[in-house]
């Protein structure tokens, strides 16, 4: 176990992997009666008896999806650096390749100025 993470974390993660789900599907459910509800109504004289559920819904299914996000934000974040670093990798490689003469004309030129330097201060 890492410094940060507390004695709690792994079930807190499952907590939030497995009830973000759950509070998701059931706000969207909530929704789909709202909406139904809502766009049933408008071809009839009534009233949406139902379009309440929306604004429960709509609370419920942002708070499902975050807690998903943040039960699962480790496991994204691995997969990402996982598919980052090659490049990342890569690209160094390509960057020291490409300025290995700049990198030896800038130390010659520092060498030679040095060397001067010393030359001018030696009696």
């Amino acid at each position: 176990m890492s410094k940060l993470q507390t004695p709690q974390h792994k079930r807190t993660r499952s907590f939030l992997r497995v009830v973000g789900p759950i509070v998701a599907v059931v706000g969207l459910m909530f929704l789909i009666i709202g909406m139904v509800s809502f766009f049933s109504s408008l071809g009839g004289p009534g009233l949406a008896p139902y379009f309440w559920c929306c604004f429960v819904g709509m609370p419920l299914l942002f708070v499902g999806l975050l807690m998903c996000m943040i039960g699962y934000m480790g496991a994204m974040a691995r997969y990402a650096a996982a598919e980052q670093v090659p490049v990342a990798i890569d690209a160094l490689d390509d960057l020291a390749e490409g300025t290995q003469g700049a990198v030896k004309t800038l130390a010659r030129s520092v060498a030679e100025g040095v060397k001067e330097a010393q030359m001018e201060t030696k009696p």
